[in-house]
């Protein structure tokens, strides 16, 4: 398409107005956001990353944990076999819900029964195995019994990882309301995957701390029953805002700082072990 200059009234020449168009390639004072199949691709590739990373997060936890190593295999077994046993009251209140009303997935009171059963079953595994190795530094077998729990949800989060990329690679109505919810949103799949990476963190700390202190004091269970409510309560408050707000409210980062927290008193009182 051809476009002529206009002269102007000093002899000059002016480009006209819509020159500045012309070029396909000049985005010069636009602001084009990511489109369908970009925020697509970025999400495959997201969950691919995020599916390798938090199995190496994990081995991480392990590798860190082999100076205080304990002397028998069974004690990450037993606490495998409490991040089980944690999932399963997930899995249960779940069905609870699904059966019922559904606005009690997002009742406090259900958060509160559920995080008070879970440090319940913790207290449990704790006490049985002081019981079973009263001989074997508290230390150790706190951690490892931590570790163990946490490894469970290092597999359910990479088995859900995995899932979502297969789910987003392929269209069915789930990925397409996921991508129109981050196109109408305006949310970044950076930043989506990055508060998804913190989250296990903050998970891992939490579970690996609280066992610790439990381990330390029996009676600390209280205070982890109320960081594990403090988690569930945060997580209530960014289900009620928009996935735009989620990303940049100062919640988002709230799993985190209590893992880093409960990290910190288990640091503390392993020192008075």
């Amino acid at each position: 398409m051809s476009t002529t200059s206009t002269p102007s009234a000093d002899g000059t020449t002016e480009a006209p107005a819509s020159a500045c168009c012309d070029d396909p390639h000049d985005h010069t004072g636009h602001d084009h956001g990511p489109t369908g199949s970009e925020i697509v691709t970025g999400l495959v590739r997201g969950f691919s990353v995020l599916s390798l990373l938090v199995p190496l997060l994990g081995l991480v936890m392990v590798i860190a944990g082999l100076p205080m190593t304990p002397s028998t295999v069974l004690v990450p077994l037993l606490g495998i076999v409490l991040g089980g046993l944690q999932l399963g009251v997930i899995v249960a209140t779940g069905l609870v819900v699904a059966r019922g009303d559904r606005k009690l997935s997002v009742h406090p009171g259900l958060v509160v029964a559920r995080s008070v059963l879970e440090e319940v079953l913790r207290v449990a595994a704790v006490l049985l195995v002081l019981i079973l190795w009263p001989a074997q530094a508290r230390g150790p077998l706190g951690l490892w019994v931590g570790i163990g729990c946490a490894l469970v949800w290092v597999a359910l989060t990479t088995a859900q990882l995995v899932s979502a990329r297969r789910r987003i690679a392929r269209p069915s109505e789930w990925s397409k309301e996921m991508v129109a919810t981050l196109l109408l949103e305006k949310v970044s799949v950076r930043r989506t995957m990055l508060m998804r990476v913190l989250d296990v963190i903050g998970l891992m700390l939490f579970q690996v701390g609280a066992t610790v202190l439990v381990t330390a004091a029996p009676v600390m269970a209280v205070a982890t029953a109320v960081l594990s409510i403090a988690v569930g309560m945060s997580t209530l408050v960014q289900v009620r805002r928009t996935p735009h707000e989620r990303t940049r409210s100062a919640w988002a980062f709230a799993p985190l700082a209590i893992g880093v927290i409960t990290a910190a008193l288990a640091v503390l009182a392993s020192l008075s072990m």
